[in-house]
């Protein structure tokens, strides 16, 4: 509930609490001698947050996609801050204000929870209380991975590195020791092994170490070299978590990252020699074949709403995590969403603010388009070719269209209407579909100009959500919260089979190469399965309440395969197109 801090200047070893607000429950600590900054861990919020020592300055610094940060540490030398998280099994790495984030290691984690660097030679290490507990190690830039310890561990938790004697201690509370071997695992003895109730942190100074015991309810030292000449610094202390000695003696190191950033566009990370350091991108985007510049941003991803923001899933490396939208702007209950590629700018819909807005996919250029006559705009689909919106409002039973600023707006079917939903188009053949979850569940089918209106299918549905158009398989898929369904038929309506069932409560939908991916209200998740078939369903996020709609986008392909780029001195082949001239609304 709070950090405190003994001061080792006198002889008076009473603590003092650091002014600090909204601390629930602090688990990691760790410490810049540079800024003079304490940075913790809180696993009620699962946020990261740093402040002034004396309390000044506090803020979060990282707040998004955490479930369990477990394990803090300060990279002093390239400034970088890298934290361990045992919900969503990931080591992650950032710079020391929370920008340029970027994942490390997700495979074979379970449980990670403390975590220490060593930028003098380059390597870090944590601790993993799984399934199968270990102690592994590898370079600051996840490169040598490497399971130094694997035996006789049961809750591994704190750790140190004495760069003196080259050794890695570490607290274990399940066997109740404290031990230590080389930083390669070898000549592993055990430092203290009675009296050890329940280990918990640990760190190094001087000639001592000290350790947190939550059973115990104490702060005690010991020789770091013995285990002997023990001593209590405190006790009676409450849910004991973290500790760390500060001082201002860490050993300076040379590094190529101080230097231009290594030549890095974006992160450098400390590595082992001979490679010394290595560049890496933020997360969800690749680094160029250079090994230096990273892409501009992401190319292939997912894009889902999330009611009080928008995040997006890089599809272009081989993990899935998620990264927020950073538009600065309050959400309160986004819920359609849809991209226009060409461009690369986002656009949703807020049926509390009743509004449809836009950004970049970096968070710029926000803009309000569409602020009146809206009351639930539950679907929204962009034409990229038209350079034209459509929506959908279940509140004033209409579908709309408009341009991409939000001029020119016009109604465009508005009769025989009972709650649509979700809006697909298929710009090659000028049509659009959408599904309606009112009295008479049906999916219809129109021109893009509201004409040639047909119901496609209206038996046997009850909450017809999502919506996707397979053009490569000419098929129609939906997803139908009431019967618990993903289900698909041609483009007609004809042939309909079930694709996966029971889904739980299926919102979004949508589809990139042989993919369907949805949203779930129930399981809080976004799944992934084959879209021929249904088989092969995987877990693609977890652990993400308020879950809306989603698309999925490829930039490479910004106009669809029928419509292909055209590149300077070259000529596409484009199918006639035929123009439908309506009156703006009015």
């Amino acid at each position: 509930m709070d950090i405190r801090r003994i001061s080792f200047d006198t002889d008076d070893l009473s603590d003092d609490v650091i002014p600090l607000a909204d601390v629930r429950s602090a688990v990691a600590l760790d410490w810049d001698s540079k800024d003079d900054y304490v940075y913790w861990t809180d696993v009620s919020t699962d946020s990261i947050s740093r402040a002034k020592w004396d309390g000044s300055k506090q803020e979060v610094v990282v707040d998004t996609s955490l479930e369990s940060p477990a394990g803090l540490a300060i990279d002093w030398v390239t400034n970088k801050l890298y934290w361990t998280d045992a919900g969503t099994d990931r080591i992650e790495v950032s710079n020391t204000d929370g920008t340029m984030r970027t994942v490390l290691i997700w495979e074979n984690l379970d449980r990670p929870r403390d975590i220490v660097v060593d930028p003098v030679e380059g390597y870090m290490y944590w601790t993993d209380w799984g399934a199968n507990p270990k102690i592994e190690r590898a370079g600051m830039d996840a490169s040598n991975r490497l399971v130094i310890i694997s035996s006789n561990l049961t809750w591994p938790n704190g750790l140190a590195i004495d760069y003196e004697s080259q050794r890695l201690y570490w607290a274990d509370a399940g066997m109740k020791t404290i031990e230590y071997a080389g930083l390669d695992g070898s000549h592993r003895k055990v430092l203290i092994g009675n009296n050890l109730p329940h280990p918990f942190g640990l760190t190094l100074y001087g000639e001592r170490i000290y350790w947190t015991d939550w059973q115990a309810k104490s702060i005690q030292s010991a020789d770091r070299r013995t285990g002997q000449s023990r001593e209590t610094l405190q006790d009676n202390l409450e849910n004991l978590m973290d500790i760390h000695v500060f001082h201002r003696h860490r050993p300076p190191v040379r590094t190529a990252c101080k230097v231009r950033n290594g030549g890095c566009s974006h992160l450098c990370l400390l590595a082992p020699l001979p490679k010394g350091y290595s560049c890496t991108c933020p997360t969800g985007i690749n680094l160029q074949s250079d090994g230096k510049t990273c892409s501009p941003g992401m190319t292939s991803f997912l894009i889902f709403a999330r009611r009080t923001d928008i995040r997006m899933v890089s599809l272009d490396i081989p993990y899935f995590a998620d990264v927020v939208v950073s538009v600065n702007v309050t959400m309160k209950n986004t819920i359609a969403i849809g991209v226009d590629p060409r461009e690369g700018k986002v656009y949703w819909s807020d049926s509390t603010l009743r509004k449809i807005s836009r950004a970049s996919l970096d968070g710029s250029q926000f803009e309000d388009i569409i602020t009146t006559g809206l009351l639930t705009t539950d679907g929204l689909a962009v034409d990229a070719i038209g350079r034209k919106i459509y929506w959908t409002d279940t509140g004033t039973n209409r579908i709309e269209v408009g341009n991409l600023d939000g001029s020119m707006r016009k109604v465009l079917v508005w009769q025989n209407l009972d709650s649509p939903r979700a809006i697909a188009l298929y710009h090659e053949m000028g049509y659009m579909y959408w599904t309606d979850w009112g009295e008479n569940a049906k999916l219809e089918r129109s021109g893009m100009d509201g004409s040639g209106r047909v119901v496609l299918i209206s038996n046997n549905l009850g909450w017809p959500n999502g919506l996707a158009v397979d053009k490569a398989g000419s098929q129609l898929l939906w997803a139908d919260a009431h019967t618990e369904r993903i289900e698909a038929a041609d483009l007609n309506g004809a042939n309909r089979h079930t694709l996966l069932s029971p889904v739980q409560h299926p919102y979004g939908l949508t589809l990139l190469d042989s993919y369907i991916y949805w949203t779930d209200w129930q399981t809080r998740s976004i799944h992934r399965a084959d879209k021929d078939t249904g088989a092969n369903v995987i877990l693609v996020r977890a652990n993400l309440p308020g879950l809306m709609d989603i698309q999925a986008v490829d930039r490479a392909r910004p106009l669809g395969e029928l419509f292909p780029v055209e590149t300077e001195g070259s000529l596409s082949a484009w199918p006639l197109v035929h123009c439908h001239t309506t009156s703006p609304q009015g």
